[in-house]
């Protein structure tokens, strides 16, 4: 236990307290938000369909987050091919916004649980690659959502406002570029906690 605490300390010793913020803000949006989509997927469809579904969705993104501690350029990688799907969404909205919009209706926030998806993970690899992980979290974020504004025309309020939602993941991704643009300056770093994006 000791060799293992040993570990941990000695993996994370130059991550700086940017970092540290940008995933405090990034989990603690995807953990209040999961209960939400958790629990409404308990009652609908309810059974052991929505808790077996929300089990897993669970297990998948702990796992998830556990790649990315442990070989995060590799987790980026995966999680590079994951955005694809909320992007692909994004441009559905762009092309044609009103099915899009009805069939995200009918089944559910999929997009928005698409960005959980790849946004956790990215948060953990982001205390060791805060570039690849600030650009990947804002590209799944701002991305999708600037694409459904276009595509909804006069309504592009609708899209937007769920852009105040997502404002948490913006700012963590903003924090791990600020992260890394202070490492590629040192002269900018305070002398506590200096981080090496390893």
């Amino acid at each position: 236990m000791d060799e293992l605490l040993r570990r941990l300390r000695t993996r994370v010793e130059d991550v700086d307290e940017l970092r540290w913020s940008a995933l405090a803000v990034a989990l603690g949006f995807v953990g209040l938000v999961t209960l939400f989509v958790g629990g409404d997927a308990v009652t609908d469809p309810g059974g052991w369909t929505g808790i077996g579904g929300t089990a897993a969705g669970l297990l998948v993104l702990l796992g998830s987050c556990v790649l990315a501690w442990w070989r995060p350029g590799f987790a980026l990688v995966l999680l590079t091919v994951l955005a694809c799907a909320p992007l692909a969404f994004g441009l559905w909205s762009l092309v044609d916004y009103g099915a899009a919009h009805h069939w995200e209706n009918d089944h559910g926030p999929v997009s928005l649980v698409f960005v959980l998806a790849v946004c956790a993970p990215a948060a953990v690899a982001g205390l060791f690659r805060p570039r690849a992980a600030g650009w990947l979290i804002l590209a799944v974020t701002v991305v999708p959502l600037l694409l459904a504004a276009v595509g909804a025309t006069s309504h592009f309020f609708e899209p937007l406002s769920v852009g105040v939602l997502v404002t948490p993941l913006v700012v963590s991704g903003a924090l791990f570029l600020r992260s890394a643009r202070r490492q590629d300056h040192p002269g900018t770093r305070p002398a506590v906690g200096q981080g090496r994006g390893a």
